[in-house]
């Protein structure tokens, strides 16, 4: 009988954390401007897309941090099962693609499993940190039947054979291509 009201127990929360969070978007902020530094520069990489079939000499465009290449670049490239990302151009030209985002594979890793109970700012309510890093990579087709899914699959054991710590979760975000002008 103790488990027979908590949805409304739990939806009492839920109602105060609504509540903070109104208070919080109706509540003038200062901007908290320039409190991180300077982001790295931006690297330009270059794929294939999934859903868009493009000239064989052609590759689309796609940015990244310079630093998350150095950690995933090489992993997503060795994977063999369709995924690749390419640093430089070479022979081929690049494809103006208007409104698409490459594919992306993202690392989170936590070689400590350190996780702190935050209180959060806006809603007042307690939740679990987990400090650690994430890193993320777009990625592309190698051939024209290669899938964005079974790429993402051999990407994911790839990453996850290579890296060591308590926690790593590799995810991954689709490819995005919009046709409205």
């Amino acid at each position: 009988m103790g488990n027979r009201y908590s949805r409304i127990r739990r939806g009492a929360q839920y109602n105060e954390a609504l509540t903070n969070y109104i208070t919080h978007l109706s509540t003038p902020r200062v901007p908290n401007l320039n409190s991180q530094g300077p982001r790295n520069l931006n690297k330009t990489v270059y794929v294939n897309p999934f859903k868009i079939d493009i000239a064989a000499d052609e590759l689309a465009r796609a940015k990244m941090n310079p630093d998350h290449f150095v950690r995933l670049g090489a992993r997503v490239n060795a994977a063999g099962t369709g995924g690749s990302v390419e640093e430089n151009l070479g022979a081929n030209s690049i494809v103006a693609l208007s409104k698409f985002r490459a594919a992306r594979v993202v690392l989170f890793h936590n070689a400590t499993r350190t996780v702190t109970v935050e209180t959060s700012e806006v809603t007042r309510q307690r939740y679990l940190k987990y400090a650690g890093d994430r890193f993320s990579c777009p990625f592309g087709r190698n051939l024209e039947n290669d899938d964005e899914a079974d790429a993402f699959l051999g990407i994911r054991a790839a990453i996850e054979a290579a890296e060591t710590g308590d926690i790593v979760r590799v995810s991954w975000t689709r490819e995005k291509v919009s046709t409205a002008t």
